[in-house]
């Protein structure tokens, strides 16, 4: 299992900092914004960013098309059910979880995951690569394949110069992350948090970090976004109109030996609606051993491996996991 190290960082913010990414390639800009997102993520663990590029149109898009995938009949979604998949892409029902940890409730929640989409005969699918294969698409709504996987590469274009600008900040070269993304198991899931018009049903996903690298967020304008910070005060992070909110998963935090602070968060429940959201979670290639920058070379060291933590936690999740 993955460890926690300290959050030294973190602090005692009381709102989410709103990052302009538009300066990326510039090259008279950049450090400035490299600073700038390296103090965020020590100091909060999330961010608001903007100037990523891809249009409100692009963004109210993905969610129209979310929509019209979650109002199927229940029979039509099943037939991508998650369970089909040893890769864990299609669908997933509300409430549904594995029968293997009587722990876990299952989540107020339906989604639909997808990842890199790979051909029969990729080599990586012909080695076996575990992770990596077909994603499960819906025959409707018309046009969902290409406006979601359009989408999914998209933003993994942002997370990718996100992790640019982080490892920069981190004195080390410009790839340091992304060159352990040549088979990546990154993931794209399409969100509908349950409506619950309870008022005594407080949270529609309980506090919780993030096991990845970084996710990528985009949420609807229902609300109920709530970060953590170092007093203990539960910060809103309210929809922001064309904006992604990014968050440091625990695997970065590890990496950067605890500079970096995974936050705690959570989802208020505000009732009235269902809350849509679409998470992108940028994961490395299955096989990267993550030990905290300056250990690499220490095979003493703390490690972490990637892929054999995903396939863990899918297979305690969604017993019929094949990886």
């Amino acid at each position: 299992m993955l460890g926690q190290p300290s959050q030294a960082n973190l602090g005692a913010f009381d709102e989410i900092p709103i990052v302009d990414i538009g300066s990326a390639k510039d090259p008279a800009r950049r450090p400035a914004l490299v600073q700038r997102v390296v103090a965020v993520a020590e100091q909060v663990g999330f961010m608001y960013i903007v100037g990523h590029g891809i249009g409100s149109d692009i963004l109210d898009g993905v969610f129209d098309t979310s929509r019209a995938f979650f109002d199927l009949p229940d029979a039509e979604k099943r037939r991508i059910h998650i369970t089909r998949s040893p890769q864990y892409r299609g669908y997933l029902g509300l409430l549904e979880k594995g029968d293997t940890d009587p722990t876990f409730k299952g989540n107020n929640l339906e989604a639909f995951h997808c990842a890199v989409e790979l051909a029969a005969d990729h080599p990586d699918v012909k080695a076996g690569r575990p992770l990596r294969g077909p994603n499960l698409w819906p025959a409707s709504p018309r046009g969902f394949h290409d406006i979601v996987y359009a989408y999914f590469e998209r933003t993994y274009e942002v997370a990718e110069t996100l992790l640019e600008l982080l490892a920069e900040g981190l004195l080390q070269p410009t790839d340091f992350f992304t060159r352990h993304y040549r088979h990546n198991l990154s993931q794209l899931r399409l969100l509908r948090y349950a409506q619950i018009d309870d008022p005594d049903v407080k949270l529609l996903a309980r506090s919780h970090c993030d096991t990845g690298v970084i996710t990528v967020l985009a949420q609807d304008d229902t609300g109920g976004l709530e970060v953590l910070n170092k007093a203990g005060d539960w910060i809103a992070a309210p929809p922001l109109k064309g904006s992604y909110v990014v968050n440091i998963g625990n695997t970065l935090q590890f990496w950067t030996g605890g500079r970096f602070s995974s936050t705690n968060h959570r989802v208020a429940n505000r009732g009235g609606v269902p809350r849509f959201s679409i998470p992108f979670f940028m994961t490395p290639d299955y096989d990267t051993v993550v030990r905290p920058i300056g250990a690499a070379d220490d095979a003493t060291a703390p490690s972490f491996h990637v892929g054999a933590e995903m396939a863990a936690t899918y297979r305690r999740i969604w017993p019929s996991a094949k990886a």
